[in-house]
């Protein structure tokens, strides 16, 4: 039985860690195309190619640090798990913006009312706060937001309706 041949990226590796960026061009270009669906997997698919071209990049700068030639496909996919998974964390911290900013203008916002929308959100009681972040902005439910806050469905919905109420007070008296 003939050993198994050697996969071309393993030349291209060697080459890209010698510093040949045209090597390393195509190693990007064997991977891509996996990569990409993987991050399509764990994030919005429009975000895909960019989370992949980061990781790539990154990549490119601690080719060095890879220890055995064989772990390339395994180590570049973990590249881009680790960003998708950052871009996640990311949207997820964006997410309180968005709602309170749509209470507002329901259109997209710059930094400036971003930043007044944390401060704003950090302005609410604590449990009107929680009430407002569990189920508007982290999707449980009111039974499930309750039940992690250690209330009835009916105080949380009280909670989440005075922080609403509050935030467009405050909103429409932040845009006289």
């Amino acid at each position: 039985m003939a050993p198994a041949a050697e996969p071309p990226w393993l030349a291209w590796l060697d080459a890209a860690r010698a510093g040949e960026t045209a090597a390393y061009g195509r190693l990007v270009e064997h991977f891509w195309a996996g990569l990409v669906r993987l991050a399509r997997g764990l994030a919005p698919a429009a975000d895909a190619e960019d989370i992949v071209q980061d990781a790539l990049v990154h990549a490119w700068d601690r080719l060095a640090n890879l220890r055995e030639a064989a772990a390339l496909p395994g180590w570049l996919r973990t590249a881009v798990v680790r960003r998708c998974l950052r871009h996640r964390r990311r949207a997820i911290l964006l997410r309180p913006l968005d709602f309170v900013l749509g209470l507002a203008t329901g259109t997209a916002a710059g930094p400036e009312l971003q930043i007044d929308a944390v401060r704003l959100l950090a302005r609410l009681p604590a449990r009107q706060r929680a009430a407002l972040v569990l189920t508007e902005i982290e999707g449980l439910s009111d039974a499930e937001a309750a039940h992690e806050m250690g209330m009835a469905e009916s105080t949380l919905r009280v909670h989440r309706h005075r922080a609403r109420k509050r935030l467009r007070q405050w909103l429409e008296e932040e845009s006289r």
